[in-house]
């Protein structure tokens, strides 16, 4: 399911579990991600900037998923 399906039936359904969940399963994909292809020392440019593209990405829709729950974020751990 893709973010706006999932906040479609969050809202229709009063269900705020499906989006705790889908959000469970977006960090754990990213961090799978993040463990196997290096960002920093990617092999070139494009490649880096495109892996830091997919983690600004990742990073604006846990933000916005978690914002719409009401919990607050930190910009750094």
């Amino acid at each position: 399911m893709q973010f706006e399906e999932t906040l479609t039936v969050v809202a229709r359904e009063g269900t705020p579990h499906v989006m705790c969940a889908y959000l469970y399963d977006v960090a754990g994909l990213f961090s799978g991600f993040y463990e196997h292809c290096p960002i920093l020392s990617a092999e070139n440019d494009a490649v880096r900037n495109s892996r830091l593209k997919l983690a600004q990405l990742t990073a604006k829709t846990l933000k916005l998923g978690l914002d719409t729950l009401g919990i607050e974020t930190v910009e750094r751990m």
